[in-house]
């Protein structure tokens, strides 16, 4: 009973230990992460450049799509 005990804690130990070392040594998604990370803080770097430019933006229309519905009320 022991012996099979011990071989199933053993067989489950090894397993997992292999799986998660397969895990450290996989690179695979690496570079699409990096990328992800690069695109994202591109996309953040122009916000803060262009902030002024994007904020009038969104306000004027805001106002033109707030002038119009004000227009459908009954």
């Amino acid at each position: 009973m022991f012996d099979f005990l011990d071989r199933m804690y053993f067989n489950i130990r090894f397993k997992t230990e292999s799986f998660l070392n397969g895990l450290k040594e996989d690179e695979s998604g690496v570079s699409a992460f990096v990328a992800t990370i690069l695109l994202i803080l591109v996309v953040v770097i122009l916000c803060a450049i262009f902030w002024e430019n994007i904020s009038k933006w969104f306000n004027d229309t805001w106002k033109a799509i707030t002038g119009e519905a004000d227009k459908i009320k009954r």
